[in-house]
């Protein structure tokens, strides 16, 4: 008897559900959360 493991990865493959979004607009939404510039490291550039 012959075992193989196989381990495949992909990105951005997935569904939404997969990831546990309902939607495109929800993870979006999750993700700029993420990105967002913490208030503590805002400068005025002006």
């Amino acid at each position: 008897m012959e075992i193989i493991l196989k381990r495949e990865t992909s990105l951005g493959l997935e569904s939404y559900e997969d990831l546990g979004f309902n939607s495109e607009e929800e993870i979006e939404l999750e993700i700029s959360k993420l990105i967002k510039i913490r208030p503590e490291f805002e400068t005025n550039w002006e």
